[in-house]
Order: structure tokens, then sequence, then C-alpha cells
């Protein structure tokens, strides 16, 4: 008995979706990273050589004339199999998103921390100056030092004699 060209379309729907599903979960297994993800990893790889199993099948079910009661039984079976291993392996890569955070990041958020905390003291003890000091007549204009340091222009500018 051959499959009715919505029955095959709807295992080709459910197929493209299990696909999508094995590339997503790809993604997160690479941003959780090694070595926490090893045994995902592993897993994922042996989905994906099911899956192209899977699709192998159903284009030789589709190649024959009557492919059988069992063996449309047989492909809807490998892909509900790689439908709960997905429905696993998401469930396993959601708990290892949600682990603490690893000694490295800790002690760079430490790092951090202490450093927003040194600048934050020197600021309020040396307030808006610079520690080391500042020269008065770089880089201000005349207006300027008139205004901070009571710096005006002389009335009578030196005259240099040759």
């Amino acid at each position: 008995m051959k499959p009715t060209p919505e029955e095959t379309a709807e295992l080709a729907r459910k197929i493209a979706d299990a696909e999508q599903r094995l590339q997503w979960l790809e993604e997160e297994i690479n941003e959780i990273g090694q070595p926490a993800a090893h045994e995902l990893k592993r897993r994922l790889d042996a989905m994906k050589i099911e899956e192209a199993a899977l699709k192998r099948n159903l284009e030789e079910a589709l190649g024959m004339d009557d492919p059988g009661e069992k063996r449309m039984i047989r492909i809807e079976t490998l892909l509900d199999y790689i439908r709960r291993e997905e429905a696993a392996v998401e469930r396993e890569a959601e708990f290892l998103h949600q682990s603490p955070p690893t000694s490295a990041e800790v002690a760079a958020q430490a790092g951090s921390k202490l450093l927003q905390l040194c600048l934050r003291a020197i600021h309020r003890v040396v307030g808006g100056h610079h520690p080391l000091g500042m020269s008065v007549f770089v880089n201000h204009s005349p207006q300027l030092l008139e205004e901070r340091y009571g710096v005006g222009r002389p009335e009578n500018p030196p005259v240099k004699v040759p």
C-alpha cells in the first residue's frame, strides 16, 4: 500500500521539523561548550545518523510501488525515536545552561567589581582632579585660565629686543 500524497507531505514536514530541531540543538550544545557538552554532542551525532537513515528509508519507500505497511511503521517508529531523543537532549542542554558559572567567570566578575570599587574610591578621594596634577598652561584657553586661576592677559605685553 503506497502512502497517499497527504501522508507523504505530513512525513516530509515532520522530518523537516526534526532536522530544524537538530540544528537548533547543535547550536545550543556548541554554546554550552566542551567538556560539559561532550556526551550531548555524541548523542547529537547519533541522531544525525538516524535522521539520514530516516530520509533514506522514506525516499526508498516512496520509490517503491508497494512499500508495505511494515516499512511505513518502521519509518514512523524511527521518527518517534528521533523526537524522543531530541526532547531528552534538549532537557539536558537546558539543565547545563542553568549550571552555575565556572571559576574563571567568577574570578573575572570579582576582578571587574574590584576594579570598579578602586576607581570609585580614587574618585572619592581625589575628586574631579587628576591624581598626578595638571599643568596650568597646557590645553587651556585664555578665558579658562582667567576663570579658574585669575590669570589675565597682561596689559603691556613684553617686547622682545633684538
